[in-house]
């Protein structure tokens, strides 16, 4: 007589998408608090309040990046995860992966925000980025792969630009990296046009793939 498997071998794998959903909200909403704590005001007997807020605006700039980037992050995974129906112990890793980086995030910011000028503290945060956006491109390379178990009730042409978008958005910080080390100053910006650029390129890209199957 063959020996049926036990209920918890059948289940090792299950994962609880509204548990690991909520622990996805709770991280990002403590580490967008704890970006504030880095906005003090230099301690210095001999600067007046003027000085002291001026010396700020570095802190200041890469505060509101970090802040919308982890932003950011929030929206784009609320909204794509609505594809995802089932997920399994790879997933729930990636996704833990993900929130590595993202916790991070104050701690790379802390380190531009003393050190504005320098090029290995821009390094050290667009690689942070970097390691935070391969996390999402293999979570979603994956999804589309197996999307008849994952996400099955969604377009896998849809997943696919997804899964791209992210890869896209990983160059686009690998290559910031080196670009710390020619121009603090251009990095800072392009923290904030590249993912813009590519998102609205991966936007057209799903209006394209929408419009597209109206017509059919």
């Amino acid at each position: 007589m063959k020996k049926q498997p036990s209920p918890i071998t059948q289940s090792t794998n299950y994962v609880n998408l509204h548990r690991l959903i909520f622990l996805v909200d709770g991280v990002f909403a403590i580490t967008m608090t704890l970006l504030v704590l880095e906005l003090r005001l230099p301690e210095s007997d001999t600067a007046s309040l003027s000085q002291s807020l001026l010396s700020m605006l570095p802190r200041l700039y890469i505060y509101f990046i970090a802040f919308y980037s982890i932003a950011n992050h929030w929206v784009v995974h609320q909204r794509m995860f609505r594809h995802v129906t089932d997920a399994d112990t790879n997933m729930l890793w990636l996704t833990i992966l993900g929130l590595l980086f993202i916790t991070l995030i104050p701690a790379s910011t802390a380190i531009v925000g003393r050190f504005p000028a320098e090029k290995l503290a821009a390094a050290c945060f667009s690689a942070n980025s970097f390691l935070q956006g391969m996390t999402v491109w293999i979570f979603w390379a994956y999804v589309a792969k197996n999307h008849k178990q994952f996400a099955s009730d969604s377009d896998p042409r849809l997943l696919a630009i997804t899964s791209q978008i992210w890869l896209v958005i990983s160059v686009g910080w690998l290559a910031s990296i080196l670009l710390s080390f020619v121009n603090v100053y251009m990095t800072y910006v392009s923290w904030i046009l590249w993912p813009n650029l590519v998102a609205i390129w991966g936007n057209r890209r799903r209006r394209l793939l929408m419009n597209d199957k109206r017509v059919r």
